[in-house]
């Protein structure tokens, strides 16, 4: 298997946010910075060659888990918004 370059994993990440986009305004990381940081680190623990039946379980249970976190915190922005507490 091919080795994930980081920089076409970053581009495509940042390709999925422009879908739903973050506000990076008020963040004290860049979105540079942050989608590199966390790429590179992702890229560590799951850059392999193959994969066994329980990295495929636990790739799919972090994407589960992100997805669930992601959307409750969308609520509670929606919700804070709504109260004009944003």
């Amino acid at each position: 298997m091919q080795q994930i370059d980081l920089d076409l994993l970053v581009e495509i990440a940042k390709d999925v946010e422009r879908e739903d986009p973050l506000n990076w305004g008020r963040l004290s990381v860049g979105k540079d910075e942050a989608f590199k940081m966390i790429g590179s680190s992702i890229l560590e623990k799951f850059d392999k060659p193959e994969y066994t039946e329980e990295d495929k379980i636990a790739i799919l249970a972090i994407l589960t888990n992100l997805t669930v976190e992601n959307f409750l915190l969308n609520l509670k922005i929606l919700e804070m918004e709504k109260n004009n507490e944003v």
